[in-house]
């Protein structure tokens, strides 16, 4: 058989890389596809009587542990909005180590404990150094510093991932009990700049607004190694130590959405216990991630759903008019982004920015009403 010719050979060669240039374009074009939805396409202009700065500003984000394009372009935006107006602290709202959470084949990672509140880690514990904290989360995250140079605090709560909880994880098609015990108190246990998860839940309390962080595996997982009751529990205590502050719930799942997770969360026993949550107390909104997207929702009970989960891997997703019965979708978008929740004397608000910073979608509450849309206002 004779030899190829130059001329076959760069034919070849043409194709080939065609081959591998093609997709790569396909998939970078398909990031550039957003769906949205904005219930209420002209807002009125924003009224909210703004002091010079918050009193709270807070960084929003979440199912942001998985390195590439997209965690690179959020975090680069995160760190230039932090710059340009600082944040007192963030939320990570879980999946915080994508897919399987943290290595428990690492020495000594077996050997986490939990003390008898089913809460936080045995005193004196040190966890082994698990790379995936560096890769997945302060690496990315370096450029949020405080002006004094130390790290921006990011309180975190688990997430389905953070625990194995994915059918990649699963051993012989489930999940042993012990593995996501030992994950989740290799969570709690984990050290290091940025990283703030002092125990499963817990909260963070600021003069004019408090922030309740749970597990909120205990809604979705009926075999869950932790007991639902116990973190119904907390949040009842919790809710009532808000008082006249705003009362800001925080977790992985949330209690309605118009996303990918919806027959997740339309389940009877899922919304029974969404529904002893809501009869704890007053709350002015639940932040959540879970779905890859940017969500508002107003509940029937009416308070605020935020779904900010849009950190690092967006899904396709066709959003619809109602998350729940009695529920409605004001605004929702698979755009890359984050959000920003600030605390002011007279109300609150949410923005969601995108990559570029640009804003999405804002809203502002007034007294105790509700977060209602708004032409995001000019910095």
């Amino acid at each position: 058989m004779p030899a190829p010719s130059k001329r076959r050979l760069g034919v070849y060669l043409l194709l080939a890389l065609t081959l591998l240039v093609v997709p790569a374009a396909l998939v970078t074009r398909s990031y550039l596809l957003h769906e949205t939805f904005i219930a209420d396409p002209a807002p009125p202009v924003s009224t909210l009587e703004r002091a010079p700065t918050p009193l709270v500003r807070v960084l929003v984000f979440g199912d942001f542990g998985f390195n590439g394009r997209q965690q690179a372009a959020v975090a680069h935006a995160m760190a230039e909005e932090h710059r340009a107006k600082p944040f007192d602290f963030g939320l990570l709202l879980g999946d915080n180590l994508y897919p399987c959470g943290p290595d428990l084949s690492l020495p000594g990672a077996a050997d986490c404990t939990f003390s008898e509140d089913d809460n936080t880690v045995t005193p004196g514990y040190q966890p082994p150094e698990d790379p995936q904290f560096q890769a997945l989360f302060h690496a990315p995250l370096a450029g949020l510093k405080r002006p004094d140079g130390d790290a921006l605090p990011i309180h975190a709560v688990l997430g389905n991932h953070d625990i194995g909880y994915s059918r990649s994880c699963f051993e012989r098609g489930k999940l042993p009990p012990r593995t996501s015990r030992l994950k989740a108190c290799l969570e709690v246990a984990h050290r290091g700049p940025h990283w703030a998860m002092p125990a499963r839940h817990f909260v963070v309390d600021t003069a004019t607004a408090r922030f309740i962080l749970f597990d909120s595996n205990t809604l979705a997982l009926d075999d869950y190694t932790f007991s639902f009751e116990e973190e119904l529990a907390f949040v009842k205590e919790a809710i009532a130590g808000c008082g006249e502050r705003r009362c800001f719930l925080a977790s992985h799942h949330m209690s309605v959405t118009a996303g990918r997770h919806q027959p997740e969360t339309r389940t009877p026993v899922y919304q029974e216990r969404i529904r002893r949550i809501e009869e704890a107390g007053r709350i002015d909104a639940w932040l959540s991630g879970h779905d890859h997207d940017l969500q508002h929702s107003l509940t029937a009970k009416g308070y605020d759903v935020f779904v900010s989960g849009s950190a690092a891997k967006t899904r396709i997703e066709t959003f619809g008019p109602e998350p729940a019965p009695g529920a409605r979708l004001r605004f929702g978008s698979t755009s890359w982004g984050f959000a920003v929740l600030e605390v002011f004397p007279t109300g609150w608000s949410m923005r969601f920015l995108n990559e570029r910073r640009a804003p999405l979608y804002c809203c502002e509450a007034h007294g105790q009403g509700r977060c209602e849309p708004v032409i995001c206002p000019r910095e």
